[in-house]
C-alpha cells in the first residue's frame, strides 16, 4: 500500500513538472526585441511617473546621413519612447551616435547617456527604439573623423516638440509646382512632370552640397540655400543624379 502511494505521488509531480515545462516552451521570448531599446536615465521624478509619456507619433523619425552632414527631420523631438530610422544616403559607410551633451543637458536629460549602432553601409538603414528624456542630445557619425569633416550636430528633446522640420535657420520656399526641394539628401519630388518649355528650379535645404547632374543639363556644387535652374525644351524622360551623393537620383518627365 505505502508503495502505491509513493508511486503515485511520483507520477503526480512528474505531471506538473512537464505541464510547467510545456508551459514555458510556448510562452513568447521577452529577451528577444524585434527593435533594439535603449533607454535613457530618468530624473528621480519622471521615473516616478505613471503611464505612457508623449513621443513623436506618426512613423519612424528619420535620420539621414551623408558626406558630410547628419540631418535629423526636424530639431526636435517629444520625451519618451520614439523609433528612429537611420539611413545612409551617402557613398560610404557611417553609423550614428547620439549621446547626452554635458554642457546643453537640461532636467533628466540623462548624464552619461550613449548610444551607437553599427556601421551602416550606403543605401541601407537602421531602426532603434529609444526612450529619451527631455534635454539636449550631440547627434553625429561614429566613424573616425567624420564628426570633424561636418557629421555632427545637436538634437533637443522637449515636450511638445511636433514632428514637422522645426529648424532655425530659414528654409528656401519653392516658388511653383516646377520646383524640386533637395532636403534629407534626397530630390523631392523624385519624379516632376512637366510640358515642353517649363524651366525646373532645384533648391538645396540641406547642409551640405549637393550637384544636379544630367544627360545635357548639370550644376556646380550647390551649397545649403543655393538654387539652380534648367529650361526643358523637348519632351522626353530626363534622369538625372547627384554627382557628390550617387544613391540621390530622379528624373523629370517632359511631355510635349
Amino acid at each position: 500500500m505505502k508503495h502505491a502511494i509513493k508511486l503515485a505521488f511520483a507520477l503526480l509531480i512528474t505531471a506538473a513538472a512537464c505541464s510547467s515545462n510545456a508551459s514555458d516552451e510556448g510562452a513568447p521570448d521577452e529577451g528577444a526585441p524585434t527593435q533594439t531599446r535603449v533607454e535613457s536615465p530618468s530624473t528621480p521624478t519622471e521615473g516616478a511617473k505613471k503611464g505612457p509619456r508623449a513621443a513623436a507619433g506618426g512613423g519612424p523619425f528619420e535620420i539621414v546621413l551623408g558626406e558630410w552632414a547628419v540631418t535629423p527631420e526636424a530639431d526636435a523631438v517629444r520625451p519618451g519612447p520614439v523609433t528612429f530610422r537611420i539611413v545612409n544616403r551617402g557613398s560610404m559607410t557611417h553609423g550614428f551616435e547620439i549621446e547626452a551633451d554635458g554642457d546643453h543637458s537640461g532636467p533628466g536629460s540623462g548624464d552619461g547617456f550613449k548610444f551607437e549602432t553599427e556601421l551602416i553601409e550606403p543605401g541601407k538603414a537602421v531602426k532603434v527604439r529609444l526612450d529619451l528624456a527631455p534635454g539636449t542630445y550631440k547627434v553625429e557619425c561614429l566613424v573616425d573623423g567624420h564628426d570633424d569633416l561636418g557629421m555632427e550636430g545637436f538634437l533637443e528633446v522637449r515636450p511638445g516638440a511636433g514632428r514637422g522640420r522645426e529648424r532655425g535657420r530659414e528654409r528656401p520656399a519653392p516658388r511653383s509646382g516646377s520646383d524640386v526641394a533637395i532636403e534629407g539628401f534626397a530630390f523631392t519630388p523624385a519624379t516632376i512632370d512637366v510640358s515642353a518649355g517649363t524651366e525646373v528650379t532645384w533648391i538645396n535645404s540641406d547642409p551640405t552640397e549637393h550637384t544636379v547632374t544630367g544627360d545635357g543639363f548639370g550644376s556646380n556644387n550647390l551649397a545649403a540655400g543655393d538654387r539652380f535652374s534648367h529650361r526643358f525644351s523637348r519632351q522626353g524622360v530626363y534622369r538625372y543624379r547627384c554627382a557628390i551623393h550617387p544613391e540621390m537620383t530622379a528624373e523629370v518627365r517632359v511631355s510635349g
